[in-house]
C-alpha cells in the first residue's frame, strides 16, 4: 500500500523539476461546518502508519496557508501585508518547503527525517506529516530601516501571531477530516535548524504533527 500511495504520489506532481512537487487544485467547497470542525477541535497524539494521498496533502497545505484571492493574499490573517512566515514539511518522502503562491512543494532532503524532529518522544516520528512553522525576519527588513522602523520585537511578535493562526487552521482542518494533530512547542532546535536549512535570521516556532487517526 505505502508503494501504491507513492507511485501515485509521484506520478500527480508535475513539476519544472523532478525534486519538486506542483500539487493539485484544492478541494474548496464542501466537509464539515466550521462550528462542526469548532466542536470536534482537540489535540490526539496517536497516528496509524498511514501517509495522505497528494490531494489530502494539497487541502491540508491550502487549509494551512494557502492563497486565497487573486492578489495572492493568504487564507491566514497578515500583519501589514507581510507574509513572514514559512511552512516546512516533513513527511516519509522528505522534506520540502511550501510555496504558497505556486502551491508547490520544493524539496531540501530526501528520505524519512520525522523522528529527528523530536527524539524525546514519537509524536512527530508517527505522524503522516510534521508542519514546520518559520519565523523569516528578512521580510520585515523595509519596516526595520527608515525613519520611523517598527522594533524587531514587534516583528517576532507578529510572526508568533502568525504561527498561531496557521496553527488554527491546521487543528480546524484536521478536524473536519477525522484526522489527528497535535502542536509541539519542544523539538530538537539545532537538529531542524540544520535539517531545513535555515539562516540566522530565522527561527522555529512551532511543530505540528498531522496524521491518520489509528
Amino acid at each position: 500500500m505505502k508503494k501504491i500511495l507513492l507511485i501515485a504520489f509521484l506520478m500527480c506532481a508535475v513539476s519544472a523539476s523532478a525534486e519538486n512537487i506542483r500539487l493539485p487544485e484544492p478541494e474548496k467547497t464542501g466537509g464539515m461546518t466550521l462550528l462542526e470542525s469548532l466542536t470536534l477541535r482537540r489535540t490526539e497524539r496517536e497516528f496509524a502508519d498511514k501517509d495522505f494521498n497528494i490531494q489530502e496533502l494539497s487541502n491540508l497545505l491550502y487549509s494551512a496557508g494557502g492563497v486565497n484571492r487573486p492578489e495572492g493574499m493568504l487564507v491566514y490573517p497578515v500583519g501589514m501585508g507581510v507574509q513572514d512566515t514559512k511552512i516546512y514539511v516533513i513527511m516519509r518522502e522528505g522534506v520540502y518547503e511550501y510555496n504558497p503562491q505556486a502551491h508547490s512543494l520544493e524539496q531540501i532532503e530526501y528520505g524519512d527525517h520525522r523522528s529527528e524532529c523530536n527524539p524525546h518522544n514519537e509524536i512527530a516520528g508517527k505522524a503522516s506529516v510534521n508542519l514546520v512553522y518559520v519565523h523569516d525576519l528578512d521580510a520585515w527588513q523595509k519596516f526595520m530601516t527608515g525613519e520611523r522602523p517598527i522594533p524587531k520585537e514587534a516583528a517576532v511578535r507578529m510572526g508568533m501571531f502568525h504561527s498561531g493562526a496557521i496553527m488554527q487552521n491546521v487543528y480546524l482542518f484536521a478536524a473536519s477530516q477525522n484526522w489527528n494533530c497535535c502542536v509541539q512547542g519542544s523539538f530538537d532546535n539545532a537538529n531542524l535548524r540544520e535539517l531545513l536549512k535555515l539562516n540566522e535570521n530565522q527561527t522555529i516556532t512551532l511543530l505540528h504533527s498531522v496524521g491518520v487517526k489509528p
